[in-house]
């Protein structure tokens, strides 16, 4: 299976990444069906038809890896740059939902 591995560097304190983390995953969630439990403070599993994998939040960055399945492998530059994209917005743009 193709694997994605996306790192966002930050400069937030945990509450706040988590805040803006929460908002992303209920945007995710509704435009992808992309589904998120925290199994930890700073620990979610991620699933969706097709792709699975987790975010690691670390005091200075937050991590995305993703697992696609084959039928997904010809999207797979399609799928990262989504991710990157989504994921600096939350991370480095304001708090603001504009998407």
């Amino acid at each position: 299976m193709p694997k994605l591995t996306i790192e966002q560097a930050h400069a937030l304190p945990h509450p706040e990444v988590r805040q803006r983390l929460s908002t992303l995953e209920e945007r995710l969630a509704s435009k992808y069906g992309i589904e998120a439990k925290w199994v930890s403070d700073t620990h979610a599993e991620i699933k969706r038809t097709g792709a699975s994998g987790s975010i690691r939040c670390a005091p200075d960055r937050v991590v995305v890896e993703i697992d696609l399945s084959f039928a997904l492998s010809p999207v797979k530059s399609k799928v990262e740059t989504r991710v990157r994209e989504e994921l600096a917005r939350a991370l480095t743009g304001s708090s603001d939902k504009t998407a």
